[in-house]
């Protein structure tokens, strides 16, 4: 999966997440759906949110080059 991808995976997920858990205002067993969804966005942050050069996590960086090495990132 490309980083472009993971990052667009890992907003959707957390404003899924965050919309399913306003909605436990109407039902409140879907504040622990939703703050799972939510925190799943983790998974695609944390396993591609990676410079494909130097492989080093790119944290909150969403240039087009990697902070640690300048490589272009995709």
């Amino acid at each position: 999966m490309s980083i472009k991808k993971a990052r667009k995976l890992r907003n959707a997920l957390l404003l899924i997440g965050m919309v399913i858990m306003l909605s436990a205002c109407i039902y409140e067993p879907l504040l622990a759906v939703g703050a799972a969804v939510a925190l799943s966005c983790l998974i695609p942050h944390f396993l591609y949110n990676k410079c494909p050069h130097c492989a080093k996590q790119l944290g909150r960086s969403e240039g087009p080059f990697c902070p640690f090495c300048g490589q272009h990132i995709e």
